[in-house]
């Protein structure tokens, strides 16, 4: 097995082992019943039409699903934000890296292993949610997969950027460092969503360069695209509204994310050869 592999197990072992997963389930469960309770209020409303509460669902399920969008995030920025700095700071990688296994093998270990836990995590939350919305209110997302895939991609963002943090800053520095970029570019989603309902091009221009210096809002749409059903979007229910998605992200754009990603992990390893241990 090579050292890449053994510490990609051991960092999955690790981060099941923390009390923070632990807590991250338990505030999944939570909400997931109260998006049970909302769904059942919502579907057996009488004061709302058939075809009220038939466009009222998919609404309300991007709205639970932006909620867990926040969580998956803070899961991303919790778990990646000790996984340099704090083994640097209590000497366990000076040991480590002192044996014939390279900096690189244990940066890419370290990321692949905490890759996991969080696929696993957001494959949890999609299941939860989309399962517990079917049996109480009958309705299915169009695309369930591409919603996963989007909601993971864009942890899979601020896992890399975590990690790079946490080769320079200290784990409470890059965990609230992380959480800000996440806020800052879901913010610039939203005054780029006014500006194209006021017309003005600068506050457009805002998330156009947001979304591509830091890619999660972008994602998240494609999110909320998978979550919209075709009546929705030929009708642009909802058009104006930072929870509407009028078309799913580019190739292109889904391209440039893979950059990103591939080039931030890029950044750590450097970082990550040049600190002192």
């Amino acid at each position: 097995m090579s050292p890449t592999v053994t510490i990609a197990a051991l960092t999955f072992r690790e981060a099941v082992r923390r009390k923070l997963v632990a807590a991250f389930l338990a505030i999944t469960v939570a909400l997931v019943g109260l998006s049970a309770w909302g769904f059942e209020r919502l579907s057996h409303s009488r004061s709302l039409s058939s075809a009220e509460v038939a466009a009222s669902l998919p609404q309300a399920l991007i709205l639970f699903m932006f909620m867990f969008s926040f969580v998956v995030a803070l899961s991303a920025s919790t778990i990646s934000s000790p996984a340099i700095s704090a083994e640097v700071e209590s000497g366990v990688l000076q040991a480590v890296a002192t044996r014939p296994v390279r900096r690189f093998q244990i940066l890419l270990g370290k990321w692949l292993g905490l890759a996991v836990v969080l696929t696993a995590y957001a494959a949890a939350v999609c299941a939860l949610e989309f399962v517990v919305a079917d049996l109480v209110s009958g309705f299915t997302p169009p695309d369930p997969a591409g919603a996963f895939g989007y909601l993971l991609a864009e942890g899979l963002v601020l896992l890399t950027a975590g990690l790079l943090l946490s080769t320079r800053l200290s784990a409470l520095a890059t965990g609230v460092v992380a959480i800000a970029l996440f806020g800052a570019a879901w913010l610039a989603g939203v005054v780029g969503t006014i500006g194209a309902d006021l017309h003005v091009a600068a506050l457009r221009e805002v998330d156009s360069i947001a979304r591509y210096v830091v890619p999660t809002d972008g994602l998240w749409h494609g999110t909320i695209y998978a979550l919209e059903p075709r009546s929705i979007l030929a009708n642009a229910i909802g058009h104006g509204s930072p929870f509407y998605a009028g078309s799913p992200p580019s190739w292109a754009y889904l391209t440039w994310c893979a950059v990103w990603v591939a080039a931030a992990l890029t950044a750590a390893l450097i970082v990550f050869e040049r600190r002192e241990l």
